[in-house]
Formats: C-alpha cells, structure tokens, sequence
C-alpha cells in the first residue's frame, strides 16, 4: 500500500509540475496573443475627428481627416510621419497611400476585423433651367467613395474618389456612420471588470482543481498514516 501510495503521489507531483508550467500561458493577457496575429501587419486608429491623412510629408498637404475609430495600415512607422494606407482595392474602392503624424495616431497590436470604413455618398447636381417641362430630369445623380472630411474657410468638403479620380465636394453637413467600437471601448461607456463577471477563468479552474487534488492526497496520507492500536486481546 506504501508503494503505491508513493507511485500516486509521484503522479501528482509531476501533474502539479506540468500544471504550473501552464499557468504562465493561461495568465498571459489577450494582448499577447493577439500580437502574434499582428506580426507583419501593423494598424492604428484615429481616436478623434481631428487625425489627418496627407499627401506627403508636409503638413500643408492636407487630403482629409479619417473617420473617427477607424483605422490606417501603418507601412511604415517613423519618428514624426508614419507612411499608411487607407481603404483596400475592392471596386468601387481604392486605396489610398499618404502620411499621417505618428503622435496623432494610437497604435494596435492586433489586426482589426474591420479597419475601414467603406461608405458611399450620392451627390445629385442641379440644373437651373435645363428643364421646360416638370424637372424630373433637371438633376444629375453621381455616387463617389467616401474617404473623409475638410473644413476650408467655414465650408465642408467631402474627400470622394470615383474611377481612380479624387476630389473635393462641397457637404451641407456631416455624414453619419456608425462607430467602430469593436477594438477600443466608447469613453462614456465603462470598461467591463472580468474579475466580476459570474464565469470562472481558465486560471480559475486549474487553481481549484488543483486545491482539490491536493486536499484529497491529504486526506489519503492521514486516512493510512494512522495506525489502529490493537485490542487489549491481541496476543502476539
């Protein structure tokens, strides 16, 4: 029985051995493995309304700002510009290539299901008296890729692109779209504290059992380690 008793608890031993080489894994926060995922591909989000795309390296080449909680690709990350990429080749999309400050923008390490924000805008032009009969044809619909917005001397401007051509068109007002709040938590909204969620961890789990393991080789020991004392009959 001592033998075998032995045999357990050198299994347990070694079990509580692999168990605690696991738990630096199970404790690893989401981020970590996250960023294995982002290795080769870097993205950043533009936090406020107020993140421009440029042109170039200058800041007086002002294309437009990106919408807000969506994402550039980052090619290349530099001490005051980063080279990045905006919208991906997906007709009627075209990606675009410029600069963006690096301080304005906040860096990921994870790859954004949905970095972009694909949206078209429908402008339709009218013509004065192009029409002698009820105006039903006297405007012209053009639909344009949505990129972002411009404010020059109090006026709105949207940055579309259509064909591989880009441009300016003059907007009454802002375009409504929907917030990307999938990666980074709305500021007015609390961030969820797991500690108090009613589910257990993975940690959790391996922690418990592993107290329970130990408190039953316990009790095993002390149930076998005490000897009987022998009847006052007991005759050798």
């Amino acid at each position: 029985m001592i033998v075998a008793m032995k045999r357990i608890s050198f299994l347990i031993a070694v079990w509580l051995g692999i168990a605690l080489l696991a738990l630096p894994f199970f404790c690893a926060p989401a981020q970590t493995i996250l960023s294995a995922r982002a290795e080769g591909e870097v993205y950043a989000v533009a936090e406020s309304s107020e993140v421009w795309f440029y042109k170039s390296e200058n800041e007086n080449d002002k294309l437009f700002c990106i919408p807000r909680t969506y994402y550039v690709k980052v090619l290349s990350r530099g001490e005051r510009f980063s080279l990045c990429e905006y919208l991906r080749d997906a007709t009627p999309y075209k990606k675009v290539v410029g600069y963006c400050l690096t301080d304005s923008l906040t860096f990921v390490d994870f790859v954004p299901q949905r970095p972009f924000l694909y949206r078209e805008v429908t402008v339709e032009y009218v013509l004065p008296g192009a029409s002698l009969g009820n105006g039903s044809f006297a405007g012209l619909k053009e639909t344009f890729v949505y990129y972002g917005t411009r404010y020059e001397d109090g006026q709105l401007y949207f940055y579309v692109g259509k064909d591989g051509a880009f441009d300016y068109i003059p907007a009454d007002e802002e375009i409504s779209f929907e917030l990307n709040s999938d990666y980074l938590p709305d500021p007015e909204t609390p961030a969820k504290d797991s500690s108090l969620s009613g589910g257990l961890s993975a940690v959790q789990i391996v922690l418990i059992t592993l107290a329970a393991v130990a408190v039953l080789v316990v009790a095993v020991f002390v149930a076998h380690g005490k000897k009987s004392a022998p009847p006052e009959n007991f005759e050798p």
